[in-house]
């Protein structure tokens, strides 16, 4: 196999993980149940991207809007309102209501957004994207297959554009789902978050079911939330699982 230009993934151990980065060019779906970590992986990969790799990145949220956002990263020390001033940063989006009702002001349409979003990358010349829950632009679309279509073709003007691109999307309670739209069957890599335990303790969990163009790590990886994001550990001797194992395998499958 032939050797790909990585793109580092800002997140704490993960690099080795998957043979030094993300591939360039590629799309990676970030999934997981509500609080295991999708919102805090996407902006790392965004900060960190800019401030320990020089590499320009644009956030877009349809979840949170900019002081939200600029209040949640600085808990782990990402000045995002100052990546913004200085230009390594370009924020898009906002709460879903006032996406939503400028949307409809302007008669715009999610191929618009879309279209934003890879002008946004085109014009500031950002190596990464981000967007947060994915299935929230979904709910924008009048037409699922539309969306489908729509979303292949940013994949695709993004990877022209040397751009790497990371969605998050948050799996219903008690589905066995990789995203809520499918785009794990666009994506070219698939990382699965975990939160889970029994009694008074849960263990956070990292799973990449997926990742083309390279080689990586087919085993269970736990991970702590610090206060520099997120960090990879090493797997304790006796990891603490539910009753029912990991999403849909069990706890020996996940632990190989």
């Amino acid at each position: 196999m032939g050797v790909n230009v990585r793109v580092r993934t800002g997140i704490f151990g993960l690099d080795e993980l998957v043979q030094g980065g993300f591939p360039t060019g590629s799309c990676v779906l970030v999934s997981g149940r509500v609080g295991t970590g999708k919102s805090i992986f996407a902006t790392q990969y965004i900060a960190r991207g800019i401030v320990g790799y020089g590499e320009m990145g644009v956030l877009v949220s349809f979840e949170r809007d900019k002081k939200e956002l600029y209040q949640d990263a600085l808990s782990f020390g990402w000045q995002l309102q100052n990546l913004e001033k200085e230009g390594s940063l370009e924020i898009l989006g906002g709460s879903m209501a006032r996406v939503a009702g400028e949307m409809s002001k302007a008669k715009a349409t999610v191929e618009d957004l879309i279209s934003e979003m890879v002008e946004t990358v085109e014009n500031s010349r950002s190596k990464r994207l981000a967007l947060e829950r994915v299935e929230f632009l979904e709910m924008l679309s009048q037409d699922k297959l539309e969306f489908m279509l729509q979303l292949s073709d940013l994949k695709d003007s993004l990877r022209e554009l040397g751009c790497t691109f990371v969605l998050t999307s948050e799996v219903r309670e008690g589905q066995k789902e990789l995203s809520r739209v499918g785009a794990e069957e666009l994506a070219d890599g698939v990382i699965v978050l975990y939160y889970e335990g029994e009694g008074l303790t849960r263990d956070r969990a990292l799973e990449i079911r997926k990742m083309r163009g390279t080689e990586h790590s087919n085993q269970l990886h736990f991970f702590d939330i610090t206060n520099k994001g997120i960090a990879i550990k090493g797997m304790p001797e006796k990891p603490k699982v539910p009753r029912g194992g990991w999403g849909s395998r069990t706890p020996s499958e996940k632990a190989r």
